[in-house]
C-alpha cells in the first residue's frame, strides 16, 4: 500500500488533522463522559476539517468533576516559534517539563491526520485513521495558558512499524483505558510509546490545495506499479 515510501524525504510530524463529524457515545465510560462534554462546546467550533497551526481545536482535560471539553489554540507560542504544534515525548525533562509535571495534559480527538513525503513540487499526501471510520483516534497532548490564552501541543513518539513506512515519528495515540492514567498519574511516561493498534493508511489528494472545500480525505487511486 505504501511501497517505496520509506525512502522518500520525511517532513515535520503532523501539521494537519481533522476532528471529523460528531459521533455517538461509545461503550466505554470515559468516552460516554467525553461525548457528553463535547456537546457543550462543539457549537462554538469554527471548523472540523483541516485543523492547522494556530487554529482552535477540541481538547479534553480533567478536573475534579471529570473530563471537560474546551477549545484551545493549536501550538505553543514562543519567541522563536509562534506555533509549536508538536512536543517530543523524549524531551519532557526540558522545555515541556512544566506542563508535564503540573499534569497539564489533554486528549485530542482526531478522525484523520496527514503526512507528506517526496521532494518539493512532487509531494504525496497520506491519510491516517482508525480502520473503523466511526471511531476517533485520541492523541495525547499538553496544554498551557500564556498571556490569557490557552494552547495545546500534540505529543509525538517514534513511529510504529506500520507508520515508519511514511514517517519516523507519529502522534502518541491512547486507548480509552489509558485516558485516566495519562491525565492524572504523576509520570505516565510508559504510555508514550508507538501505537500498537492498526491504522488505515492510504494515499489521498492534498487537502491544502482547496482547504475551504476539505471535508475529509479524498482517496487517490494508486498508480500502476503501486
Amino acid at each position: 500500500m505504501v511501497k517505496g515510501a520509506a525512502h522518500r524525504p520525511r517532513l515535520f510530524m503532523c501539521n494537519l488533522y481533522d476532528i471529523g463529524r460528531p459521533r455517538g457515545r461509545k461503550d466505554h465510560d470515559w468516552e460516554k463522559a467525553i461525548a457528553q462534554t463535547l456537546e457543550e462546546v462543539e457549537a462554538n467550533l469554527e471548523k472540523r476539517f483541516g485543523i492547522r497551526k494556530t487554529d482552535p481545536g477540541l481538547v479534553i482535560t480533567k478536573n475534579g468533576l471529570g473530563p471537560r471539553a474546551s477549545l484551545m489554540r493549536w501550538g505553543f507560542d514562543r519567541p522563536f516559534n509562534n506555533a509549536i504544534n508538536n512536543a517530543r515525548s523524549d524531551k519532557l525533562d526540558g522545555m515541556w517539563s512544566t506542563a508535564w509535571e503540573k499534569r497539564q495534559r489533554c486528549l485530542i480527538p482526531i478522525s484523520t491526520f496527514y503526512e507528506w513525503t517526496g521532494s518539493a513540487g512532487n509531494k504525496q499526501t497520506y491519510a491516517f485513521q482508525c480502520p473503523d471510520s466511526d471511531t476517533p483516534l485520541w492523541a495525547a497532548g499538553l496544554w498551557e495558558e500564556r498571556n490569557g490564552e490557552k494552547a495545546y501541543s500534540m505529543l509525538t513518539t517514534n513511529a510504529s512499524p506500520q507508520v515508519s513506512k511514511i514517517h519516523h515519528r507519529m502522534p502518541v495515540l491512547l486507548a480509552p483505558g489509558d485516558f485516566e492514567t495519562f491525565l492524572t498519574a504523576s509520570n505516565p511516561d510508559g504510555l508514550l510509546t508507538p501505537f500498537t493498534g492498526k491504522l488505515e493508511i492510504f494515499r489521498c489528494f492534498n487537502p491544502l490545495k482547496n482547504p475551504s472545500a476539505h471535508q475529509g480525505p479524498e482517496r487517490e487511486d494508486f498508480l500502476p506499479g503501486f
